[in-house]
């Protein structure tokens, strides 16, 4: 049995709490990239005196899972087992390790073989709403303890202003949402600057470039810049020279992953660049893993891609990233800069070269902190708030604001937003339209705020 860490004894006693609990909320537990979430599972699924799900997103992850919960047990397959089709086995046992795809209608028969727990792994990566895979098992199995791990415990969510216009912003899971909330609370924070001050992330290192990113531009929901903004603000910030330079002046770095718009690109640069290659999703699964094990073993300096190993990609001796790309998306910044977080003997430091304003957007990866107020928070650096209003707004927010932000969310609405009436006093709409409106309309999360306040003036 492995030695625990500080800050890994509480989490897991809380897992194992929360399952031993009678009626728990289904909640989660947020733990940063390279906290040793597979530990977690281990412990937990080891210390459950029902049956229990472990559930993971990718056959890739279901394997690191099962094989650290088999490494902590010291004998394989001891009450045990991978029910999942990508990984070509089937097996139902005390503690099944599944992904959802493959069990997704057999909920009825794992509660008939009494199953009543579930651990899931990222996630953030599974749609709330009742009608998915993972909604409709769980209403079938009758599962009656689910608990989340994920390190991002925030979705995309599209909106529509007053004028009809839509933007997006990141919501906490635990936010109530037009697709509901799933996850109701958060049992565990374990925040990013923990596992720095512990000396279990290695340090970063920031570097940036004058940035001009006039030539960005929001896609139609606002969620993310377009592929062909991004290529322009790339073309017109250096480009291939740019990432060229960065290369060049830190010639100590060993192994590096560099981030590039486009395939085209990033097959450009490997032509270009000694001791480089190129990874795109649609290349030989072979190929690629060739590619990866000569970059572990030092033989390939740099690797060029296009956002193909922004996640699931956890070779401890990364020591630069270079980003040549510019998002509008925290998470896949974040889950891009976590690829050089890991520590490694021998491995001072890691360097972050950003060449595309994605620093000044968001700020320092390790400044990320969740809160609790009114409301789960997500804030970056200098008290920037990233959660929870509209994308395009991030940097124009902070800590300070979030008062306002909640006193504004609970007073009522005065202006008709839409319809007959837009525009005008709901005090001044004839009281038989809006009686027509409360009979008629499909009231939901989305539009209660606007029933009370007919109903308040009524």
């Amino acid at each position: 049995m492995i030695e625990l860490r500080p800050n890994q004894a509480e989490p897991i006693r809380k897992a194992i709490e929360f399952f031993e609990a009678k009626k728990p909320k289904p909640s989660l537990i947020v733990l940063p990239t390279a906290w040793g979430k597979s530990i977690l599972t281990a412990f937990v699924a080891k210390n459950s005196r029902d049956k229990i799900i472990v559930l993971q997103p990718s056959k890739e992850l279901l394997e690191q899972n099962y094989l650290k919960y088999c490494s902590l047990c010291g004998v394989f397959d001891v009450n045990a087992g991978i029910y999942s089709a990508s990984f070509g086995r089937k097996e139902i046992a005390h503690i099944t390790y599944a992904t959802i795809g493959s069990i997704k209608n057999m909920g009825a028969e794992f509660k008939r073989l009494g199953f009543t727990k579930m651990l899931i792994d990222e996630a953030h990566l599974y749609p709330r709403n009742a009608d998915s895979m993972l909604g409709r098992f769980l209403s079938e199995s009758g599962i009656t303890h689910v608990l989340g791990l994920t390190a991002t415990p925030v979705k995309l969510q599209t909106n529509r202003d007053i004028n009809g216009e839509s933007f997006s912003k990141l919501v906490m899971l635990t936010s109530r949402s037009k697709k509901g909330n799933f996850f109701k609370d958060i049992i565990h924070v374990g925040q990013v600057q923990e596992m720095v001050e512990m000396g279990f992330w290695s340090p970063l290192k920031y570097e940036t470039s004058a940035f001009d990113g006039s030539e960005l531009v929001f896609n139609s929901s606002k969620s993310e810049y377009t592929e062909e903004s991004v290529q322009r603000a790339y073309d017109a910030n250096g480009g291939t020279q740019g990432i060229i330079d960065a290369l060049n002046a830190h010639p100590d770095r060993k192994h590096i992953l560099a981030f590039c718009p486009s395939v085209a690109d990033a097959i450009n640069l490997s032509e270009q660049y000694p001791d480089s290659a190129v990874i795109y999703g649609d290349m030989d699964k072979r190929e690629r893993a060739d590619i990866i094990s000569r970059f572990r073993e030092g033989k390939i300096r740099v690797i060029f891609n296009v956002r193909v190993l922004s996640t699931g990609f956890d070779y401890t001796g990364i020591d630069c990233i270079v980003l040549g790309i510019s998002t509008a998306s925290i998470a896949l910044y974040y889950q891009i800069i976590g690829r050089a977080t890991r520590i490694q003997q021998g491995k001072a430091d890691a360097l972050i070269v950003d060449l595309g304003g994605n620093v000044d957007r968001f700020g320092h990866v390790e400044d990320i902190v969740f809160e609790k107020g009114k409301q789960w928070r997500m804030f970056g650096s200098g008290g920037r708030l990233l959660s929870g209003i509209p994308i395009h707004d991030i940097g124009n927010y902070t800590r300070a604001d979030t008062q306002a932000i909640d006193a504004k969310a609970e007073a009522p609405i005065e202006i008709m937003p839409f319809g007959k009436y837009k525009g005008e006093r709901l005090t001044d709409i004839p009281t038989n339209y809006k009686q027509w409106m409360i009979r008629t309309f499909e009231w939901n999360s989305r539009n209660e705020k606007l029933r009370k306040s007919l109903v308040a003036t009524m």
